[in-house]
């Protein structure tokens, strides 16, 4: 391939991806909201392309959905259909997809139908529910690019199924696309040279986050049905979740399969990704992760997944929290600050308890996964790349010019990791002699990201998620408000830490993020899912965000 051979490839796949558009669903260029309109997240609905009948469903719950084809309301085909079309309709508004799938997942949606008319009997728990896949999940037929040009038609289609996607497949859900992602999936906005950006539907002159940003905004688009799946690494579920306002668990490595998805840097796994559920509706996703492992049981087909059962969880009444205000690098803007005090604010209310929690050792073990991350000397990044001549956006240049670690300084670095994490499990463990009830917290809550919204090409900083990877931790991300820049205003003094928070701090303009998501982190330790989810229904449930997307809440915004 020559160089600049990237450009012509790129072109060449964005035009088959949307030649899989159907045309009776693409609106007319006049027709769509202008430049000008920055907030369209109730186009969909308001904008009269949707049937009625496609409004119902889209905005029903995964678990009304399913009755709903079990009661024969609906068919899974119908549901695929509205699925399909209000996805079309995101992504002009946004550009939110990768690979177009419609009819496959019309006709897969049609062969489970027939067989509940011939049979009586439904395919699994989930017959008939529509899943969307972040782009690095191999499907059947269809081609995973990462946002590299150099994997469009390489291979032309893929003959397995992740692992993740055959377990969902078994049990009746239907897949009609795939979302776009930054290149190799390692920058916290989302772009790439093949399909292009992917924009914030709350302000589309904001970024959506990243990697699992195509997923994100289309999520704020789709409504109450919307269940995803995405990854992270770094923070590639929790950032764009946050951008968006949505729920999301980062779950600990070996709860959920990940074998057999392309990955940007592959035989990493120093620090490994994980998948887990990106949804509008709490609901979806608990329902996600206990029908995943209890009955997709995914030990049995990725061999780094425990044989550990999805467990109900019973909270005590009174619930201890330690609470992270700031990491003491990069300093949170105004909104994400007045968040969290009013999560702590309600929090006390209810009488539950609130300490402090220091940021031990942050700056060390974010260092430490950033030095990770480029182990290989950029060398797998350089070869996709290479493949094209592609060039790697700015956030990426490290891939481009790090040495390679060598084998002895690698386990030198993963020593001291896990030593770091050996002290935060003690420092855990010693909250006990601080709180009421003389036990460790129940959890630790903080920001996701130090924005409350990030211009395009301004978001740089993932320190807030990124130290939980590090820990292989589960960290769960709850709705909590927007930035409002009548009360978010920017501080006349302020004087910064380093380079990365003057930075950060100069970029803050109250009128451009007006609006933004403000979200926190749910934290806690190692293996303890089934927990942060649990806390991440009850704290949303008394800060007033368990129903934020249902119809009313996401148009009011």
């Amino acid at each position: 391939m020559t160089k600049g051979s990237y450009l012509e490839i790129s072109v060449n796949k964005r035009q088959e991806r949307d030649s899989k558009l159907f045309p009776e669903w693409l609106i007319p260029e006049d027709k769509l909201p202008g430049a000008d309109v920055k907030n369209v997240l109730a186009w969909p609905v308001t904008s009269g392309f949707l049937s009625l009948e496609e409004i119902e469903i889209t905005e029903s719950s995964a678990r009304f959905i399913l009755e709903s084809i079990k009661n024969r309301k609906w068919t899974a085909y119908q549901v695929a259909l509205a699925f399909c079309h209000r996805a079309s309709i995101a992504h002009q508004l946004v550009n939110c997809l990768s690979e177009v799938f419609f009819a496959e997942g019309l006709a897969q949606a049609k062969e489970l139908d027939a067989y509940y008319e011939e049979t009586g009997e439904l395919k699994g728990p989930m017959h008939g529910l529509p899943i969307s896949l972040k782009d690095n999940l191999n499907v059947i037929g269809q081609q995973t690019t990462l946002g590299f040009a150099g994997f469009c038609n390489n291979p032309e289609k893929f003959t397995y199924d992740s692992s993740l996607v055959s377990i969902l497949r078994r049990m009746g859900a239907v897949f009609c696309f795939k979302t776009n992602v930054p290149t190799a999936m390692m920058m916290p906005e989302t772009i790439n040279h093949v399909f292009g950006e992917t924009s914030n539907p709350f302000n589309r002159n904001l970024t959506c986050g990243g990697s699992s940003g195509g997923e994100s905004a289309l999520g704020a688009l789709l409504g109450n049905c919307y269940l995803g799946i995405g990854s992270d690494i770094g923070g590639s579920l929790r950032i764009p979740a946050s951008m968006q306002n949505l729920f999301t668990l980062r779950p600990t490595f070996g709860r959920f399969p990940t074998f057999g998805a392309r990955s940007g840097l592959p035989g990493l796994e120093s620090v490994n990704s994980v998948n887990g559920p990106i949804s509008t509706n709490l609901d979806n996703l608990e329902f996600y992760c206990k029908t995943v492992v209890n009955e997709g049981k995914p030990w049995m087909h990725d061999p780094k997944c425990y044989e550990i059962p999805w467990k109900e969880v019973t909270l005590p009444k009174k619930l201890t929290f330690a609470v992270m205000k700031d990491d003491g690098y990069v300093k949170p803007y105004p909104g994400v600050v007045r968040g969290l005090e009013s999560v702590i604010s309600k929090l006390e209310k209810e009488g539950h308890e609130v300490i402090e929690w220091n940021p031990l050792n942050h700056d060390r073990l974010n260092e430490i996964l950033l030095q990770m991350f480029v182990s290989d000397g950029g060398i797998h990044c350089k070869e996709y790349a290479g493949l094209t001549d592609e060039p790697f956006f700015p956030y990426m240049e490290p891939y481009g010019t790090v040495k390679e670690m060598g084998v002895s300084e690698l386990w030198d670095l993963q020593s001291e990791r896990t030593m770091l994490c050996k002290q935060y499990l003690e420092a855990w463990n010693t909250t006990a002699s601080k709180t009421k009830s003389g036990e460790p917290i129940d959890a630790i809550l903080l920001p996701v990201t130090p924005y409350s919204g990030a211009k395009k090409g301004t978001f740089r900083y993932c320190g807030y998620t990124s130290v939980f990877n590090a820990l292989d931790w589960p960290a769960g991300v709850v709705p909590v408000t927007t930035a409002d820049k009548t009360v978010d205003s920017k501080p006349d003094c302020y004087v910064p830490r380093n380079e990365m928070d003057k930075t950060t701090f100069d970029e803050f303009d109250p009128d451009m993020v007006d609006g933004g998501p403000v979200s926190i982190q749910v934290v806690c330790k190692k293996a303890q899912d089934e927990k942060v989810v649990s806390l991440m229904r009850h704290i949303s449930e008394i800060i007033g965000t368990i129903n934020y997307w249902t119809t009313k809440s996401a148009l009011k915004d």
